[in-house]
């Protein structure tokens, strides 16, 4: 199992955030983490990769205990593509990328051709080849969303963490940023994404989690959670809708 959380509680300064959550992802899982502003998604993830500690309760991250495991200990099994990204950085999308295979060099941290050519195609991938060499202050927040993305592939991550991944990008790159990662599906890969939208995740997961109110409201596969009576009950309102289910 990648991830085991049992009965975590967590906060933010004195604030509780999540209460009493539990939570089995397997590799080969894609998981959708839903609910509405302040539902605790993101301090969820900042579980997973050691970035907020449970006050009660245990986190497995990889067979990792999260909170006592070494940052770089951590990196070389989990990706994490953050909520905010730097938009002031003077290092090039190449650069940044790159900075993905740290977690995996050497005591001396020498970036070798392999690596470089692994981070062009992470950005080719996303679409964003063109842009290796602008710094990131230069790019717009979607282009910058994408780049950090390929920064996470580059990893080579047995999990991998987005804390809404498509967020400023339109439609269409919505769609192909996911296809991304859904293409690197593997019984070794586990995928745990925070999003909005329902139909997105409809489209992205095989497994899906509602949080409200720091609480799990239900968890498991799409098409047993993504419905509509547990989304109603998860916004407060009516949803009359019949998603396609998980990945194609």
């Amino acid at each position: 199992m990648l991830v085991s959380l049992l009965q975590v509680e967590a906060a933010y300064d004195e604030t509780p955030v999540l209460h009493g959550v539990s939570l089995e992802v397997a590799a080969g899982q894609l998981w959708a983490v839903l609910g509405p502003n302040g539902a605790g998604k993101s301090a969820l993830a900042k579980l997973l990769v050691g970035a907020l500690h449970a006050s009660r309760g245990t986190v497995t991250v990889c067979g990792h205990d999260a909170a006592l495991t070494p940052a770089q200990t951590l990196a070389r099994e989990v990706a994490w593509v953050p909520q905010t990204v730097a938009d002031d950085s003077a290092f090039t999308a190449l650069e940044l990328v790159l900075m993905g295979r740290t977690p995996h060099l050497g005591a001396w941290g020498l970036v070798g051709s392999a690596d470089v050519e692994s981070a062009k195609q992470a950005l080719e991938r996303l679409g964003v080849a063109g842009l290796a060499q602008r710094p990131l202050a230069h790019l717009s927040g979607g282009e910058r969303r994408r780049v950090f993305l390929a920064r996470a592939l580059v990893q080579a991550p047995k999990l991998l963490v987005l804390d809404e991944p498509t967020a400023f990008l339109d439609v269409r790159h919505q769609t192909e940023a996911l296809e991304v990662v859904k293409a690197l599906r593997s019984p070794t890969l586990g995928v745990v994404a925070v999003l909005h939208d329902v139909n997105v995740a409809a489209r992205f997961a095989t497994h899906a989690l509602l949080l409200k109110e720091g609480r799990v409201l239900a968890s498991g596969p799409t098409e047993q959670v993504l419905t509509p009576g547990l989304l109603s009950s998860l916004y407060d309102v009516e949803m009359r809708f019949a998603p396609a289910w998980g990945p194609a």
